[in-house]
């Protein structure tokens, strides 16, 4: 046990670092690298994707990085012969599009990573639903669709509202709550004039319709080492309004009763096997529905938007650091301690509109709030603001704590609502 513990704490491993989400996890995660005494590569199709239109700072994952490999990410065949020369402990990425990659990678290579074998079940997710059916877990009803006249006989049986959603993009891009058929037909154009994704790579054009599921939404985080699962807790997630499902606030733990928890904890286990889902990190968003407990989707990797930040200012557990040892072969330590903490939220300043933005009023006040605990709010004057469609759409964030209850979402809303956006007319 003790030679694990020195392993741990003082061995300097080397990281291959696949691609990287721009924003939260791929903020935190370089530094940490850092401070565990790790180095890393970073490997990437283009370094400039990772400069921030808003600021002129280098990115953390290009910063902190021991080296800077510049190949095509998105030929996995390719890429491991590229790496042939090189030598590394394990694999990691916290980009959704770069999972499987990574995972390729890390088989390839015989090197840890913290996917499991079968990642591409919850990464797809008509497959995931498909999954869930043969294990004869409860589904909303739902079709797929390759063709327009095939998503019309899927709405046509599953009655709206529906919503439409592409089996293969992330940070709820395309995802649209559909009320009649022109709406589907317009969210399916839009669709099908995206045959690429964010990261340029060929996507599944599969349309996935589902039946809206009416209820509360929370995440469950998860850490699984080879079929051994433990749940982390639940949290809570707010979006705006529709159309499009931007998350724009989330509370750790989330404000539930103790059979709601219970029902909800078992259903994510349940799921989890069913998927294959044996190793690594999983944050999986449930509706709680009148009917019970549904899956909105598994995601195999740490949870985005700072959550992981907000377990830790609760329980003390660092999910990227246990993400880390994932992707070098260790088992982490889940043990939660008292941080004096009973809840912390965050929320997202989402832009109420598209235009150019002329002035950002009330940050001062931030500054003056005790339950802030830290906030970035970009500094985007004078630059045109594009219209709001998925999370990668934030102007900044404030993240605050409660210490006695569950009023950490309650102060962060109202700091929010304190910052004021004009736009030119």
């Amino acid at each position: 046990m003790n030679t694990i513990i020195i392993y741990r704490r003082f061995a300097m491993a080397h990281l291959m670092m696949i691609e990287s989400w721009v924003g939260a996890s791929g903020n935190l995660l370089p530094p940490l690298l850092q401070l565990l005494g790790h180095k890393y590569t970073f490997v990437t199709r283009k370094p400039e994707h990772y400069q921030s239109a808003h600021s002129t700072e280098k990115h953390p994952v290009l910063g902190y990085a021991d080296s800077v490999l510049v190949t095509e990410t998105n030929d996995i065949p390719g890429l491991i012969e590229f790496l042939k020369p090189y030598r590394f402990d394990g694999v990691i990425t916290v980009c959704d599009y770069y999972i499987e990659v990574a995972r390729e990678v890390a088989k390839a290579f015989n090197l840890p990573c913290p996917f499991p074998a079968e990642v591409k079940t919850v990464r797809q997710k008509h497959l995931m639903r498909q999954a869930l059916d043969r294990a004869g877990l409860s589904n909303p009803n739902y079709r797929l669709a390759n063709s327009w006249t095939e998503a019309e006989e899927a709405a046509a049986a599953i009655g709206y509202p529906l919503v439409l959603k592409p089996v293969d993009l992330a940070s709820s891009a395309f995802v649209s709550l559909i009320q009649n058929g022109k709406e589907l037909q317009g969210a399916y154009q839009a669709l099908e004039a995206f045959p690429l994704n964010f990261r340029d790579q060929q996507r599944d054009c599969t349309y996935l319709l589902e039946e809206y599921m009416n209820g509360e939404e929370v995440s469950v985080e998860s850490v699984s080492y080879y079929g051994e699962t433990a749940i982390l807790g639940i949290t809570d997630k707010s979006v705006t309004g529709t159309p499009y499902f931007i998350e724009n606030g989330h509370m750790f733990p989330a404000k539930l009763s103790d059979e709601t928890r219970i029902a909800v904890t078992q259903f994510v286990r349940d799921a989890l096997k069913a998927a294959g889902f044996d190793h690594g990190i999983a944050h999986t968003e449930v509706k709680l529905t009148a009917e019970g407990p549904r899956i909105v989707e598994i995601n195999p990797r740490t949870a985005g938007n700072y959550i992981v930040e907000l377990i830790q200012r609760v329980t003390g557990i660092d999910l990227l650091q246990a993400f880390v040892d994932l992707s070098l072969g260790m088992e982490p330590v889940l043990a939660a301690k008292d941080c004096g903490i009973a809840s912390a939220a965050v929320m997202f300043l989402v832009p109420p509109r598209s235009g150019t933005l002329t002035r950002t009023q009330g940050i001062e006040s931030l500054e003056s709030d005790e339950h802030v605990v830290r906030y970035k709010i970009e500094n985007c004057t004078g630059k045109f603001i594009e219209t709001p469609i998925d999370n990668a759409c934030y102007l900044g964030h404030v993240v605050t704590e409660d210490a006695v209850g569950l009023n950490a979402r309650l102060y962060a809303e109202k700091a929010l609502d304190r910052l004021i956006l004009s736009f030119d007319t």
